[in-house]
């Protein structure tokens, strides 16, 4: 099974969460990159960011997709969102992970924001598989190495 892991990041924390991830199932990193970075106010009004190069072609032969990213003004991030609107992103019957970090304890907004990425999936063939809501830092605050391995130990790779 092909598996690619499409993630951005900010500060470090889902990056490095992904290539711990990609370790564990041999999968493809595509990291989202912006031409103009994204704010967290376009996040909030779920506003897209331009994107460079062209990651919609880096899932075209998987089966399986982890979307992994982090949460800014309880909303997904404009990389993400750019991402999952573009019209050549397509998800026809993939398995999709959602995997989020935020700074906030509680993760209260991780489930309408995994409602409205799963809903952008699913939108485009795909199905959601498993959805995880993580507790990152602050923006611009990396929370280390064993913070991530403790975190991403919650994620059931070994059960795919």
């Amino acid at each position: 099974m092909k598996t690619v892991i499409v993630y951005y990041s900010h500060s470090n924390n889902t990056r490095a969460a992904a290539e711990l991830l990609r370790e564990k199932l041999d999968a493809k990193l595509v990291e989202l990159k912006e031409e103009k970075k994204g704010n967290a106010l376009q996040a909030f009004f779920r506003k897209s960011s331009k994107l460079t190069g062209k990651p919609w072609e880096e899932i075209r032969d998987a089966d399986r997709v982890y979307l992994m990213f982090p949460i800014w003004a309880g909303k997904s991030v404009p990389a993400m969102n750019a991402f999952l609107r573009h019209p050549l992103t397509k998800f026809d019957r993939k398995e999709v992970y959602i995997v989020t970090f935020q700074a906030s304890e509680d993760r209260k907004n991780s489930v309408k924001v995994h409602d409205f990425t799963g809903n952008l999936v699913r939108k485009s063939g795909g199905v959601i598989k498993e959805t995880y809501a993580m507790q990152g830092g602050n923006m611009n605050v990396y929370i280390g190495d064993d913070a991530i391995k403790e975190r991403m130990g919650k994620v059931r790779w070994d059960e795919l």
